[in-house]
């Protein structure tokens, strides 16, 4: 039941972007948003720790309202850019054919291909961003020692990220270490400023 369903749903998606010509701008979505979800919790625990707090409980009420800010906005504004760009070809697909084509399987895989984009927008921030705070949650449910959750989350933000480095360093054929170190670098230099920034303050 559950491979017929599998199989069913990977079709769909298969027929979805074959038609609407649209796999690359998914993998993009799926790319900018978790690394983005992963940081942006990640900034908010380095933060909250720079403060001087190391309650669980307050990270994780930070962390999980970014989680859903970020889930909401990523289903939303997704939605509303991906439905206009997807409008927009299939207008320029009538006027090439010099036809209307409604009703068909290439307008229906445009106009679904919208709902996709919003929901691996909304998910690849929110799944990113509960990785990192995951440790807290662990601590939060007394599965672990929260004097633990802070370096197992760091490990966590590093590991996601350089995996995000891998996966564009296959899609580009460049190097999948030198692509896994650039991602992990740019976490380097968030935690570098936001430690300035305490400095400075």
């Amino acid at each position: 039941m559950f491979k017929k369903i599998s199989s069913k749903l990977m079709n769909t998606l298969t027929k979805i972007f074959r038609y609407s010509k649209s796999a690359e701008y998914s993998r993009r979505y799926f790319v900018i948003n978790a690394f983005e979800g992963a940081l942006t919790v990640w900034g908010i625990i380095l933060g909250i720790h720079l403060l001087g707090s190391r309650q669980v409980f307050q990270i994780v009420s930070g962390g999980l309202g970014a989680i859903l800010a970020m889930a909401i906005s990523g289903v939303g504004s997704a939605y509303i850019a991906e439905s206009a760009e997807q409008e927009r070809r299939i207008k320029e697909i009538e006027e090439a054919l010099l036809m209307k084509i409604e009703g068909t399987e290439i307008i229906k895989a445009h106009r679904r291909v919208a709902i996709m984009s919003a929901l691996i927008n909304s998910l690849a921030s929110s799944l990113a961003g509960l990785l990192v705070l995951s440790p807290y949650l662990a601590a939060a449910s007394n599965l672990m020692e929260s004097s633990y959750a802070f370096t197992y989350s760091m490990i966590i933000l590093f590991t996601t990220l350089f995996i995000i480095g891998i996966f564009l360093g296959k899609i580009s054929g460049r190097s999948l270490l030198l692509s896994g170190l650039k991602t992990t670098g740019i976490a380097v230099i968030v935690i570098i400023a936001l430690y300035l920034l305490d400095l400075i303050s």
